[in-house]
């Protein structure tokens, strides 16, 4: 359901996810053939209706967990969200199965979730952001379509980054294909963001490793 949504109306959809989830766990269950299934967690912003969620869809033996729904109205309000949700998802036997945060990708989101405890992410947002023309930088987001960038030969994306774009393409470069509509763009845009984002989740679980985090 939508963020805004009358509350009756929440918990009626809350109410038939769970059916849902019950019986496609039951016909899952009857051949499984080494495939996982997660539920999805649901109930918006709203408390009570999250932790029923939780509490009924935990005591099913599913293999993991997603968090999905409506998870607030921006940033701020989904790590208000996962400060007092995750440490439910902490209880018994819940610690012992993954969790799943569902389209939610961006950077600070990502910190944010997991050092809350989610283990994965799944999201459009890097290959959105190419599509558009807008790169991922360990100095901030380049916005390759600024007439800025027109001249700046040379200039990597990222200069700590090793992907092929970076390697092969200036920012002079980017700026002309995107300018001219060239399909290419998009391609070099996507294949440098998803790069960034697999260097910048593979920093985050060396930190969890290193007891950083």
């Amino acid at each position: 359901p939508p963020y805004h949504i009358d509350r009756q109306k929440l918990v009626e959809s809350v109410a038939r996810s769970h059916r849902w989830e019950a019986r496609s766990l039951q016909q899952h269950l009857k051949n499984v053939q080494q495939q996982a299934m997660f539920c999805v967690i649901h109930g918006g912003i709203d408390k009570e209706l999250r932790t029923e969620s939780i509490n009924y869809l935990t005591s099913l033996p599913f293999d993991g967990y997603g968090i999905g729904g409506s998870l607030g109205n921006g940033r701020q309000e989904l790590k208000e969200l996962l400060q007092w949700m995750m440490p439910l998802m902490d209880e018994g036997d819940r610690y012992a199965k993954p969790r799943h945060l569902l389209g939610i990708a961006d950077e600070e989101s990502i910190r944010n979730a997991v050092t809350k405890g989610i283990d994965t992410l799944d999201s459009a947002y890097p290959t959105r952001l190419g599509r558009h023309g807008t790169l991922l930088a360990r100095d901030g987001h380049v916005r390759i379509k600024s007439s800025r960038h027109s001249h700046s030969f040379g200039v990597k994306i990222d200069d700590a980054c090793n992907c092929t774009t970076c390697q092969h393409y200036d920012r002079a470069y980017l700026w002309h294909l995107f300018k001219a509509n060239e399909p290419l763009a998009i391609s070099l845009a996507t294949l440098h963001n998803i790069h960034y984002m697999n260097d910048m989740m593979a920093s985050i679980r060396q930190d969890i490793l290193e007891d950083r985090i």
